[in-house]
């Protein structure tokens, strides 16, 4: 019998759930995630060791909301903010993608190329057939799958960046 998400998060003891709930909140970057998760497993250990339970540490740190958000204020000239360049590479892959797709679709071939046929000769001799095709006519695809490529890549590693 499969379980769902939910049926596996409810085995969790609360501390565990606690902590997920309060990571996933955070906007740090990954390494100073951890970092910061850890000093807060930490100091919820040594609260621990000084007497009080589990649900008295939880209530005196509030929600999983209210300790992230305090952490995020902490630690507020590390946390995230979306690029406006991302938006711009977005725009960029998807128009050179329907570029590609326009060309294709009313020139019915894909890539782009211009060809042509010569037949040579004559009554008494030899008959050549020259096949002759150009690669002009195959870069402006080249192009525009290299920048719809620059495009994506750049919206994925523009994901977020740090405030200054």
């Amino acid at each position: 019998m499969k379980h769902n998400r939910t049926e596996n998060v409810q085995f969790l003891p609360p501390v565990k759930r606690y902590m997920n709930a309060v990571e996933r909140r955070l906007q740090l970057p990954l390494k100073l995630k951890v970092r910061v998760m850890n000093d807060f497993a930490t100091s919820f250990i040594a609260r621990r060791e000084q007497g009080e339970t589990d649900a008295e540490i939880m209530a005196a740190l509030g929600t999983p909301a209210q300790a992230a958000k305090c952490l995020n204020e902490q630690m507020k000239e590390y946390t995230f903010r979306k690029s406006p360049w991302r938006f711009a590479f977005l725009a960029l892959a998807l128009l050179s993608l329907l570029w590609l797709a326009g060309f294709a679709l009313f020139t019915h071939s894909f890539p782009p190329v211009n060809a042509g046929v010569g037949i040579i000769g004559g009554a008494d001799g030899p008959t050549s057939i020259i096949l002759t095709s150009s690669p002009a006519g195959i870069w402006p695809a080249i192009t525009a799958a290299f920048l719809a490529a620059v495009g994506l890549v750049g919206f994925f590693r523009l994901r977020r960046c740090r405030r200054r």
